[in-house]
């Protein structure tokens, strides 16, 4: 399994003046699966995906790192650069 740090850390709003930074596909794949928001759609399921493809050593950690940061954009959540 990855556990490897990404290349860049995505910090993110998850409340109003509320943040978080995530650093691996380890971390981004429990966010996913336990405290996303109840919105739904395609870069969710890309993201989750890609975040298994990475902990079986079939994909590489920043894709998951940019999947994640899509389905934030698809989910209205607030990346900061």
């Amino acid at each position: 399994m990855d556990t490897l740090p990404w290349s860049r850390p995505v910090r993110f709003e998850t409340d109003v003046g509320r943040y978080r930074i995530l650093v691996s596909t380890e971390e981004a794949s429990h966010f996913l699966l336990n405290d996303w928001p109840q919105v739904t759609g395609p870069r969710l399921i890309d993201a989750r995906r890609i975040c298994l493809d990475v902990m079986a050593g079939t994909d590489e950690p920043d894709n998951a790192r940019t999947a994640f940061v899509a389905a934030c954009k698809e989910a209205d959540i607030r990346v900061m650069p």
